[in-house]
């Protein structure tokens, strides 16, 4: 197997994450843990772009001020459609970045990082790149807790079950409205 392969393989991860950072968003009532100890708020916002496997090719685009928290947003998922685009917004104490998260590359796009400190152009620059690390250092620390949490047997036996259940917990009310 290629890397090609391999990356294509695992393509689902980054879906899965983004599934998980919003069923922990919502269950957790935005404030996630870090594992340093510290916390950090994160909700998604604006957008939401949802897409059904690779047969069906089939795409939910959704534009709200909370469009997670839409009943349409959850009818994607009752439907097998998972997200892969989400606007995402993330405060960690007095600092908040918004950026557009790509669920299969991880990539980030139109961050926007919290206000600059400095005055000098030079530091500036240092600043906006320590910014710009540091919300690469709490994605990747709530990624890693991700992958912890996905390849335990909790997985399988609570997690899954749990989101299962935040998925479906509003099926009554959808479809009755």
């Amino acid at each position: 197997m290629d890397l090609v392969d391999r990356i294509e393989g695992a393509r689902f991860l980054g879906r899965e994450f983004l599934v998980w950072l919003w069923y922990e968003s919502e269950a957790r009532e935005g404030v996630l843990p870090l594992s340093s100890g510290e916390a950090c708020e994160l909700w998604l916002e604006e957008q939401l772009t949802l897409v059904g496997n690779e047969s069906e090719k089939t795409e939910s685009k959704l534009k709200a001020a909370m469009p997670s928290a839409s009943p349409e947003a959850k009818e994607a998922l009752r439907q097998g459609k998972l997200p892969i685009k989400a606007k995402v917004r993330v405060c960690r104490g007095q600092q908040t970045w918004a950026f557009v998260l790509n669920a299969d590359t991880l990539g980030l796009s139109g961050v926007k990082i919290p206000a600059l400190l400095t005055e000098e152009n030079d530091e500036r620059f240092y600043e906006r790149m320590d910014l710009v690390e540091n919300i690469e250092a709490i994605l990747e620390d709530l990624l890693g807790t991700f992958l912890v949490v996905r390849t335990s047997e909790a997985w399988g036996t609570t997690v899954l079950p749990a989101m299962r259940r935040w998925i479906h917990e509003d099926a009554g009310t959808t479809r009755a409205a």
